[in-house]
């Protein structure tokens, strides 16, 4: 729990969308004092996103809103590449069952829905201000904080109000990022669209396909998506100046989908034009001031990682911030490891949505005939791809990258507790800093990892494997097996995870786990803090 100190605020975040809401969430429920600003006088009510993968629920699980979500969130559907003459050139999907993060890997989503559970509960939580229909006027800051002017609504007068840190989640237009002179770079596509998101009739329906179609046609390159219930959604390639960005009529947007559907078989929802961009902050700090969302990246939606990529951000800023304002004494290199960590990590991604981009916009016949043969290539049946492949682990930053597994997500498997109660594992260790091993663990053992993780507020947890026998600490059994067949699969024993359930290391003993925290603690520098 921080202290007043002697500004108005700890945080400062501008931009409730689903990043700023889940940054906000995020400190929040841990008792930082944040303040969070946005010039609207409401949630945005259409749809944009369209998909949200499994680090995106487990968020969602963390900020205790997944079990609301349930009704607005459908398992997504495999994906289907047709090439020049119809036929299937390429296919995604989400591996089976267990699943390693505990959630399916991909969702289709009512982003309405998860907008109003998030800002539900960043409402109700006592450490959260929120400030709707504000506009920053101003921002600043010096050595030791930050500060925004801040018209209210109805307001004739300007509010001075200060933080320590100030988090900008201001879209991708950020103003926060120009006033810091920041620039984008360009990673080297600009594509026009149009996207029509539709409640389709019964009947349309059951003629429609069942699963995501990319339509990989020189003339009008189009993808298909299946949303939950009878929403639907279409995003088809413009020409150059054909409907200028922004909302569309619906006399204008029905000849793009009357492939598919028309006039009377379904209520149009949403219809606008934008410009796909893949486009990354070249600074994602300056001081006391974090870009976050859109303001630090645009990503295409061909992965449909675009908010997936803000809320990573505001997973990965969220504990950092926690301890900074905890801790004076923490080194500025945690903040710094920020960038370090998700910027590499967002152009990696958003080059891989770049890449099924272009083989989705090949306008050229002879050009698009040579990918389909490329990519059918001389088998029967074209194989699967996981989506989640296309995902790299984080390959710098505060974590032991000599160690194996270090970067990647820690799984969360579903496991039953000595009483025979089941959960997935978040929701029975919590959060923190933690030390799991895969093998029931001898209390002296036990007390040194103790030992070692105390200066960060952690915790030590042993898991049983299914099969597994008892013995030393009574652990957790799993039910699924997830974690230690990948710990076993990398040859180590022991995983310590971060926060943000990202891993920090992996080790094949006490005595190399003892050190590795020893390290990270070092790291870090601060006295005992809460993670939880």
């Amino acid at each position: 729990m921080s202290g007043a100190g002697d500004f108005d605020t700890d945080v400062l975040i501008v931009g409730m969308g689903p990043t700023g809401a889940a940054l906000a969430g995020l400190l929040g429920q841990h008792g930082i004092r944040t303040a969070i600003f946005d010039q609207l006088p409401g949630l945005y009510p259409l749809p944009r996103a369209a998909g949200m993968d499994h680090e995106v629920m487990r968020v969602a699980q963390e900020l205790g809103i997944a079990d609301q979500l349930q009704p607005h969130v459908v398992p997504y559907r495999a994906s289907e590449y047709r090439g020049v003459d119809g036929e299937v050139i390429k296919r995604l999907d989400s591996p089976p069952p267990p699943h390693r993060l505990g959630w399916d890997p991909m969702f289709a989503f009512d982003q309405p829905a998860f907008e109003t559970l998030l800002r539900e509960r960043v409402d109700s939580l006592p450490s959260v201000t929120v400030s709707l229909e504000s506009t920053i006027i101003d921002t600043g800051q010096d050595d030791d904080h930050v500060w925004v002017d801040v018209r209210r609504a109805g307001a004739t007068t300007v509010d001075h109000v200060t933080g320590r840190y100030l988090v900008g989640c201001d879209g991708g237009a950020s103003p926060i990022r120009r006033r810091l002179g920041i620039t984008m770079i360009d990673l080297g596509f600009h594509e026009n669209f149009l996207v029509v998101d539709a409640i389709v009739g019964d009947d349309a329906v059951e003629r429609l396909p069942a699963t995501q179609v990319q339509y990989c046609e020189p003339d009008r390159p189009s993808t298909y998506v299946v949303l939950a219930g009878h929403h639907r959604r279409w995003e088809i390639m413009l020409e150059p100046g054909e409907l200028a960005a922004g909302s569309v009529a619906d006399d204008d947007a029905w000849p793009f989908i009357d492939r598919w559907i028309r006039p009377g078989e379904a209520t149009l929802w949403r219809s606008a034009a934008y410009t796909f961009h893949g486009l990354v902050a070249e600074s994602w700090r300056d001081g006391r001031i974090l870009l976050a969302g859109d303001a630090a990246h645009m990503t295409p939606p061909f992965m449909a990682q675009g908010m997936a990529q803000g809320i990573r951000d505001a997973q990965n800023l969220a504990w950092k911030l926690r301890y900074a304002v905890d801790s004076p004494t923490v080194d500025a290199s945690l903040l710094d490891s920020y960038q370090q960590e998700r910027r590499p990590h967002v152009i990696e991604t958003t080059g891989h949505a770049i890449d099924l981009g272009r083989v989705i916009c090949e306008r050229d016949q002879v050009a698009a005939r040579q990918r389909d043969r490329e990519l059918r290539g001389d088998t029967p049946d074209v194989p699967v791809t996981y989506r989640a492949t296309f995902l790299p682990p984080l390959c710098d930053g505060l974590i032991a990258t000599h160690t194996p597994g270090a970067g990647r997500i820690l799984p969360q498997p579903r496991v039953t507790a000595p009483d025979g109660t089941s959960a997935l594992l978040d929701d029975v260790i919590g959060s923190g800093f933690r030390v799991i091993c895969a093998a029931p663990l001898e209390p002296s053992d036990a007390d040194l990892l103790t030992e070692a993780i105390a200066p960060l507020g952690g915790n030590v947890t042993a898991l049983s494997p299914r099969r597994g026998s008892p013995g030393g600490l009574r652990p957790l059994t799993e039910t699924d097996d997830v974690l230690s067949t990948w710990l076993a699969d990398l040859g180590q024993k022991f995983v310590i995870a971060r926060p943000d359930h990202t891993v920090y290391a992996t080790a094949d003993s006490v005595a190399d786990c003892c050190g590795l925290l020893s390290d990270l603690v070092a790291a870090i520098r601060g006295p005992r803090v809460s993670a939880e």
